[in-house]
């Protein structure tokens, strides 16, 4: 005890020293940076984990030209320096970066490791640590999203192919008291004997700040390795591939659009305990490798990216919330999409031209932007009762893609996942570096930094701004900088 309440107060020094950054603003910008951190050496260049949160206050965003004085949190030495003591190993490539309904917290999800780390926003002191499932083909946490009504966690084991949830408790005044990985809950994507080989962890970071942490139930193996209809949860030509990528969830908290690595998706009631698919989708309904949604209207709008090197893929659809609630279910590939906007290439060999889907926002006059990772272009949509397509603008020759350390291109801003300003004057996003962490064959950048978009007119843009990033690696040849994530937070 008396150890650990040392490291909680080398812990607080850490963060009263660490905070510089302009304070009492409107909002602050979250960006995860993927980039290793820890055992960098002349010897291992690269490095082996880590990764750092950016945070910049709005106060500084918002001058003319914006000033680059973001906080800056070591994921594994600032936040979470036992992670491999109490979870058996250290945090690992932070992907998604996710805030709670209420802004009170933030999710950050590690891709390598499988590590859910929550983060109090105001304070930026760890509450949890949760590690996924271990299953026969992996654990990890791409990405996770919390419920609208603020109940429940979802988290993408993405190579374990499992839907997890951490159930959030509240007290009567509605302050949070818990977080509880509910494995009772999780759903096996793909089902049968032999895939559990290791249960959820939960670490509850600070015991003393009156949120528990904890593990509740089992994740049970040999479940079923059908869908309510009886087709194979994964199979050739209909679901090859069952890795989970991004569980958007429906404004009525009740479904999850869970779209799947090797294509295909399953609508998952997520209030069921275990989980339950209500709808199925086939590779030729909806493609593969689809990570960005947001819904309008009572419409989900979700899209798909390039699943391979030199694969194009760039399509958005439309689909309905209104699914049926377990155990009941609905017939394959129905209900139909509303609306599919295809980019005719889609499916081709481009070598050094194709297309990829990834990130997009949609602003409050509902245009949705929907970025190109490959092109450095936006397609921008007016979602609304029905997807109707508005034109095109690029990211490039503004002149504010500097190129970093060693790039191998030049003016290629690679947009990642982003977010709005509160007035929609804005687009704050992630802009990948030149040795992307993650899907290197469409994400390898020429400026990784925080890149801000000046919307025009609604439906145009420019890229006007570039915070670069920064992170030598142990020969002083590259810059392992490879930002993927940025949310918005409110102050």
């Amino acid at each position: 005890m008396r150890s650990l309440l040392g490291f909680i107060l080398t812990l607080s020094l850490v963060f009263a020293g660490a905070i510089s950054y302009a304070q009492n603003s409107d909002y602050e910008i979250w960006m995860s940076d993927q980039g290793n951190t820890q055992g960098i050496t002349a010897t291992n260049p690269k490095g082996s984990y880590g990764g750092k949160v950016r945070i910049y206050s709005s106060k500084d965003l918002e001058k003319n030209p914006p000033i680059d004085n973001p906080l800056v949190l070591d994921v594994a030495t600032d936040l979470f320096p036992t992670a491999l003591q109490t979870t058996g190993d250290n945090v690992n490539r932070i992907h998604g970066i996710l805030p709670a309904p209420d802004y009170k917290y933030v999710t950050l999800n590690f891709v390598a490791s499988g590590h859910l780390g929550i983060v109090n926003s105001q304070t930026k002191k760890p509450i949890c640590l949760f590690r996924t499932t271990q299953t026969n083909t992996g654990r990890q946490n791409h990405m996770s999203f919390v419920a609208h009504d603020g109940s429940k966690i979802l988290l993408a084991n993405q190579n374990g192919k499992v839907l997890e949830r951490v159930d959030v408790t509240k007290n009567n005044q509605g302050k949070i008291t818990g977080f509880q990985y509910n494995a009772d809950a999780s759903l096996d994507l793909v089902g049968g004997t032999g895939r559990i080989l290791g249960q959820p962890i939960a670490v509850d970071v600070n015991p003393f700040d009156d949120i528990s942490c904890t593990k509740t139930g089992v994740i049970l193996d040999g479940q079923s390795t059908i869908t309510p209809n009886g087709i194979a949860k994964q199979a050739a030509n209909i679901r090859s591939n069952n890795t989970v990528i991004c569980p958007i969830i429906s404004d009525d908290s009740q479904y999850a659009y869970a779209t799947l690595g090797g294509g295909g998706m399953f609508v998952v009631d997520i209030n069921a305990t275990p989980m339950q698919i209500v709808a199925e989708y086939d590779v030729n309904t909806v493609h593969s490798a689809g990570c960005g949604g947001h819904s309008v209207n009572g419409s989900m709008y979700l899209n798909t990216g390039t699943p391979a090197p030199n694969n194009s893929e760039f399509t958005v659809y439309q689909f309905t919330q209104d699914y049926k609630k377990a155990p009941n279910f609905d017939l394959p590939n129905q209900p139909s999409p509303i609306a599919v906007w295809a980019d005719p290439d889609n499916g081709k060999i481009l070598p050094g031209n194709n297309r990829d889907a990834h990130g997009l926002v949609v602003t409050k006059d509902k245009y949705l932007h929907q970025f190109d990772r490959v092109r450095n272009n936006v397609e921008v949509f007016r979602a609304d009762k029905t997807l109707e397509y508005k034109g095109s603008y690029s990211l490039k020759n503004s002149g504010a893609c500097k190129s970093t350390l060693n790039a191998v291109t030049e003016d290629d801003p690679t947009p990642d996942l982003a977010d709005l300003d509160l007035k929609d004057k804005r687009i704050y996003i992630a802009l990948r570096g030149t040795l992307p962490q993650s899907v290197a064959h469409a994400a390898v950048g020429s400026c990784p930094g925080l890149g801000i978009i000046e919307v025009e007119n609604k439906k145009s843009g420019r890229l006007a701004h570039v915070l670069p990033t920064f992170i030598e690696s142990g020969d002083a040849r590259d810059n392992l900088s490879d930002p993927h994530a940025v949310i918005l937070v409110k102050s």
